[in-house]
């Protein structure tokens, strides 16, 4: 989950004015300090390889750029600006006429991987033309069968620094569902580590549809694994409140949050005057550590702990857009949000998983995650609870936000965590954001490192 650069008093600084900021009923704006298409100084996984054939190119949206994927030299895929620079025609509508190459399906106009144009195939081979268009081309690279773009303005890092340490792990095995969901790529942040759960997923069996129109067979789904989980949990103790949210580990490019003195049962509520939940009285088996990674005393479960770092956590938030939750202790839950326009974001969902030793092991490892973990929390839990709640018309980012102690993760998200992200530190900001826009541009920046001059300057966070 990034790199530790050591002991830092401005990421003290940073947590502590966090919880404080939540305890007074923070008015951070969702895009004050984070961008609405996504910070562009990174890497993103775009595409299966294998989805790019050697004739035909790929389509992609990527943080509001239109993007066309072809299989350029030694066949690896490279990647132009979508609109060919003779007439602006798509060129993901084209196909590659020659290896190595894209060819703009209006005049045949034919570029390369850097986006050069080397031919006009119906103007004169020796067109002045030719020499002079050329389209803009993002650095692209592979890894595991996937396509990243490099978005940024400026020189891209290497791909490892950017790719959750899971997938590095030799040891790991991971399963990925690939999904467009209808909503702006911050809230799907927000959601990963603001502790809804405790009400949005607290097992309300109903025969009918939660949402308007929810499907009935997923809620006839999520009804058949809670009721017949493994762990019982529809018999155990439930959450009743939360004592607020704590960040108990940091780096610079993430956070750790974990649920403070959570109390299970019932809670009294003055404000009205009574009990909630009002019903408990089927839940007598005792809650399961296993399930909630707290034992009856608050103490933290040692087998929910990070896969990457070996520490125990709840939430997890890493630029540019990841987020990770301990659902099971075997394995952890990644979400990689990858913003395609500010009303839609392809969401990359791993399940990772230790390998198994034996061939059997990982035949029922296989039987596990497609019979239980991605219908049942993948599919179900984020899928149609999470995201029916906030998908497009259903929340609003225009309106003032009120958020208090459960949310000091999501502060310090929006306020902090967003201020250490590459953009702000290679650019002094990030487009798209309402108080934190750029103070240079990448040339600028490219510039001043050819001078010596410091071009990465740490932002203050005031």
């Amino acid at each position: 989950m990034g790199v530790e650069h050591g002991p830092s008093a401005q990421r003290v600084w940073d947590r502590d004015a966090a919880h404080e900021e939540a305890w007074g009923a923070s008015q951070i704006g969702p895009f004050d300090y984070v961008p609405r298409l996504g910070f562009r100084e990174y890497w993103y996984p775009v595409a299966w390889k294998k989805e790019v054939g050697p004739k035909r190119p790929r389509y992609v949206r990527v943080l509001g750029d239109d993007v066309v994927l072809f299989r350029g030299a030694n066949g690896q895929v490279a990647a132009l600006t979508d609109w060919c620079p003779h007439r602006n025609a798509r060129l993901s509508l084209g196909i590659s006429e020659f290896p190595g190459t894209i060819t703009c399906p209006y005049h045949g106009y034919t570029f390369d991987g850097t986006g050069q144009c080397v031919a006009g195939l119906i103007d004169s081979p020796t067109s002045p033309v030719i020499g002079k268009m050329r389209a803009k081309a993002y650095p692209t690279a592979e890894h595991q069968g996937i396509v990243y773009v490099w978005m940024g303005d400026t020189d891209p890092v290497p791909l490892e620094q950017d790719l959750p340490g899971e997938l590095l792990d030799s040891r790991n095995r991971r399963y990925v569902r690939v999904k467009d969901w209808e909503t702006n790529w911050t809230e799907p942040i927000a959601q990963g580590v603001d502790f809804h759960e405790g009400y949005l997923h607290r097992m309300q069996f109903s025969p009918r549809p939660m949402f308007p129109k929810e499907p009935l067979w997923a809620r006839s789904l999520m009804n058949f694994y809670r009721a017949f989980n493994k762990n019982l949990g529809f018999f155990r103790p439930k959450l009743a409140y939360y004592g607020g949210v704590e960040i108990v580990d940091e780096a610079e490019t993430y956070f750790v949050t974990k649920a403070k003195a959570p109390v299970f049962g019932q809670g009294f509520h003055p404000g009205v005057n009574a009990k909630w939940p009002d019903k408990v009285w089927w839940r007598k088996l005792p809650m399961s550590k296993r399930r909630t990674g707290i034992s009856s005393n608050n103490a933290t479960s040692a087998k929910a702990t990070s896969l990457l770092t070996g520490k125990p956590f709840d939430h997890s938030v890493e630029l540019p857009s990841k987020i990770r939750s301990v659902v099971m202790a075997e394995s952890v839950h990644l979400r990689w949000m990858v913003p395609a326009t500010a009303d839609r974001t392809r969401v990359w969902t791993y399940t990772i998983c230790r390998t198994p030793r034996t061939i059997l092991g990982r035949l029922w490892q296989d039987a596990w995650y497609y019979t239980w973990r991605k219908p049942s929390i993948v599919v179900a839990t984020n899928e149609q609870e999470d995201l029916a709640t906030f998908m497009a018309d259903r929340l609003r980012f225009d309106l003032p936000q009120k958020l208090g102690p459960l949310d000091a993760g999501l502060i310090y998200f929006r306020r902090h965590l967003a201020r250490r992200s590459r953009d702000f530190q290679r650019l002094g900001g990030a487009k798209g954001t309402d108080k934190g826009l750029p103070t240079r541009t990448g040339e600028q920046r490219r510039r001043m490192a050819a001078q010596g001059q410091a071009a990465e300057q740490p932002i203050a966070s005031g």
